[in-house]
């Protein structure tokens, strides 16, 4: 089984769990903690994208903090 498989394996799981938790937190008429999970899918929902837009990722992030010479390309210490 292929890397990408496995995580994807990975994470169909626990999506079919978060599917179980927010029936539940319906059932117990938990507004104020729904809201907080949909904003927190919200924005894995952006990051799940496909797409050559890494914005927001631990990619990203790194990519930003490299150190960039005057013309932004990345600094040949940075290599």
């Amino acid at each position: 089984m292929s890397d990408a498989k496995h995580i994807y394996d990975i994470a169909d799981h626990h999506a079919q769990t978060v599917q179980v938790c927010i029936d539940r937190l319906h059932e117990l008429g938990a507004n104020e903690q729904l809201k907080l999970l949909t904003a927190r899918l919200q924005k894995l929902v952006v990051r799940a994208t496909a797409g050559g837009d890494d914005q927001g990722t631990k990619a990203a992030g790194r990519q930003a903090r490299r150190p960039q010479n005057l013309k932004g390309q990345p600094s040949k210490s940075a290599s």
